[in-house]
């Protein structure tokens, strides 16, 4: 598509002339009314005791200035990207840059606090540049290269894992209400310092991806034509990747994650001029730093008194625009024809796999009511048990341990037997709760109706649960509408999933900056998936709806077999496959709801259980189910023993400990794929 020079320059202009005017409106809108005039003095005629120059020349200038360089850096870091790699999916905060340096930063300001900011910076880059290298390596390593889809999925994964390492250092360190505002993406206390120390790096690598421009569009062209015109794609892709590095990288040690910034605007400007770079990258800039400015004013006048994170404004505006972008791209091959499935193989008979997994988890088991901070030995344990401890004895293991235990164990398997049926719906071995959408809308019911009904929720054994159902449901079938007309193997349905996790994300952190100290101490803890609230109601209410969904999914084992093998093949065994298909996945929405509801967001064990459990018995259904339902009770125990013995004096959600082995082993699954 060839765009007339003239409508270029206009849309330059006219890019301009917004970004200006919205640096007008982001000077005005606070609590404290300043017009334009009294910003003149306050730079030219500065008077340290008047409050309003203070504000002016101190809070706003900085803040404002630094919104637009953030968007313009995010933007013109996603367009470099888009361009080089010829992957509509591309930018910042889906391919690794964004979250690996945000957690750089925080890892950084923990271990050296008397770090100076440009150090900081320094941190960040290497963090944005390790997240892009393993996203580009998973991509590598895989027999399907670099598909926007395998791309876009490792980076969830990465960003799931850099949020578990996240939460777990500020919950170490008891940093986060310091830093809830940048881990969410945000520029509320922006100085001066910070403006100036960042600059010259966003400088430079605009100035690069600028220089650049003319050997992305003919890279854009595809590698052949590249290389027919005499270019030297080494040179031009380590530039560009030089290039992103220091914006994405300089974004992120200011402002913290801000989502899709980086993957929508080049889109937009696209649209406008076309597919020549030259032009693409100054316009994304200027569309970039206008939208986060606006996004900033935004997240200053939604609440009135209060204030929202950058980046939760941007991901709730970037979501339907990354679904509405992978829905256009639908008939594309988003996946690189690499199949979503493993192959079937036969299962090798192995009577001794379940006694084994069963002796593992009573390893596990015992090994948890020994550890902790008191102590207590085996004799004391036993004498216990008989009725013979002492009465602190008595409370730590029968009030604390072992409810914590047993619930751990139904958790652990009720969320693998969800994996195990979702991957079977869906004939999609990298299908998982957390992925799909039904972690995150059972948060965000579970975080609302908490903020709505407060603790009047919690003293209700029924109640949690329910609302957790409606969420969960909620979510899956919205993932559902808008990957209508997809195949249930689809990578699309996926993709959705992640987006709507992400707008259900930032609607959760929305809700919970309006809560109590109280309530919101109880949204994180939730949202990080701990065994801590876990007690003998809960456990006998998940016993009681688990004792009933978990063998009517063994009861669907055959037909789950049967749907692996295809509509075609399964409608001629005679199965309706549409509305079995609704059914199972409605089925394992609930298993996953329920123990969600009273075990938090515990991702990445519905992935991991389910494959570990078929390796060791076959992709049988009859044997992976049961499998699966021991593996997840295993591991989740052992990861709660771990998150209680890693850290001296702290621990950690058994969530966050499951994320940090999931993860890896998702980004091993693409890598295979």
């Amino acid at each position: 598509m060839r765009v007339p020079a003239t409508r270029a320059r206009l849309a330059l202009v006219g890019a301009g002339i917004a970004t200006l005017g919205v640096f007008a409106l982001s000077l005005r809108v606070g609590p404290t009314d300043i017009d334009l005039g009294a910003y003149v003095d306050a730079v030219f005629a500065y008077d340290p005791d008047l409050d309003t120059h203070l504000v002016a020349r101190g809070i706003r200038l900085p803040r404002a200035l630094l919104a637009l360089l953030v968007g313009g850096s995010l933007a013109a870091a996603g367009a470099v990207m888009q361009g080089v790699s010829r992957n509509p999916l591309a930018g910042p905060s889906l391919l690794g840059l964004s979250g690996g340096a945000s957690l750089a930063t925080l890892i950084a300001l923990v271990s050296l606090p008397h770090l100076t900011y440009t150090g900081s910076i320094f941190a960040s880059l290497l963090g944005a540049a390790v997240g892009y290298g393993a996203v580009l390596a998973v991509a590598a390593l895989s027999p399907g290269g670099f598909s926007p889809t395998r791309l876009t999925l490792a980076g969830a994964a990465l960003a799931a894992l850099f949020s578990a390492v996240t939460h777990g250092l500020l919950i170490t360190f008891g940093m986060a209400d310091k830093v809830l505002f940048w881990t969410a993406g945000g520029i509320t206390n922006a100085t001066w310092d910070q403006l100036t120390t960042v600059l010259p790096f966003l400088g430079v690598g605009a100035v690069v991806a600028l220089a650049l421009a003319p050997a992305v569009s003919i890279l854009n062209l595809g590698r052949e034509t590249a290389v027919g015109l005499g270019q030297n794609i080494i040179a031009v892709r380590v530039g560009a990747t030089a290039s992103v590095l220091l914006l994405a990288g300089g974004a992120a040690a200011v402002a913290g994650p801000v989502a899709f910034v980086g993957l929508m605007v080049p889109h937009l400007c696209r649209l406008i001029v076309g597919p020549d770079y030259r032009r693409v990258i100054p316009l994304s800039m200027l569309v970039g730093a206008a939208m986060t400015g606006l996004a900033d004013v935004g997240a200053r006048a939604l609440l009135g008194d209060g204030e929202l994170p950058l980046g939760v404004v941007t991901a709730l505006v970037g979501a339907p625009c990354f679904v509405w972008l992978i829905r256009g791209h639908r008939r594309q091959n988003l996946d690189g024809g690499a199949p979503t499935s493993a192959p079937r193989r036969a299962p090798r008979p192995r009577p001794r796999t379940v006694p084994i997994l069963i002796g593992a988890l009573l390893t596990a088991a015992v090994i948890a009511l020994h550890v902790g901070r008191y102590e207590m030995s085996t004799a004391a344990i036993i004498d216990t048990l008989l009725g013979d401890g002492t009465p602190e004895q008595t409370l730590v293991l029968l009030s604390l341990r072992l409810p914590r235990i047993a619930f751990g164990v139904l958790v652990g398997a009720g969320i693998s037997v969800s994996g195990v049926l979702l991957q079977g719906v869906l004939r999609n071995d990298l299908a998982e709760p957390g992925l799909i959408g039904v972690s995150a809308g059972a948060g965000f019911a579970v975080i609302a109706a908490l903020w709505l009904l407060g603790p009047a929720l919690l003293s209700s054994t029924l109640l949690l649960p329910a609302i957790a159902l409606v969420g969960a449901l909620a979510a899956t079938a919205t993932v559902a509408l808008l990957g209508f007309g997809a195949s249930p193997s689809s990578p699309l349905l996926v993709l959705i999933g992640v987006a709507v996790s992400s707008a259900l994300g930032a609607g959760s952190m929305l809700i919970s900056l309006q809560m109590s100290d109280s309530d919101h101490a109880f949204a994180v803890a939730w949202a990080a998936g701990s065994l801590n609230a876990g007690d003998w109601s809960d456990v006998a209410l998940l016993a009681v709806a688990l004792g009933a969904l978990l063998p009517l999914s063994r009861a669907f084992a055959p037909t789950l077999d049967v749907l692996r093998l295809g509509d075609e093949a399964a409608t001629g065994l005679g199965v309706v496959v549409a509305r079995v298909a609704f059914s199972l996945l409605a089925l394992g929405v609930m298993i996953c709801a329920a123990c969600m509801a009273l075990g938090g967001g515990i991702l990445f064990l519905g992935l991991l259980a389910p494959h570990i459990a078929r390796r060791l018995v076959g992709a049988d259904h009859a044997a992976a189910i049961p499998a699966a339902a021991l593996v997840g009770a295993t591991l989740l125990v052992v990861a709660d023993i771990a998150g209680s013995q890693l850290v001296p004096s702290v621990e950690l959600p058994a969530g966050i400990m499951v994320s940090a082995l999931g993860a890896p082993y998702f980004l091993y699954l693409l890598a295979r794929r």
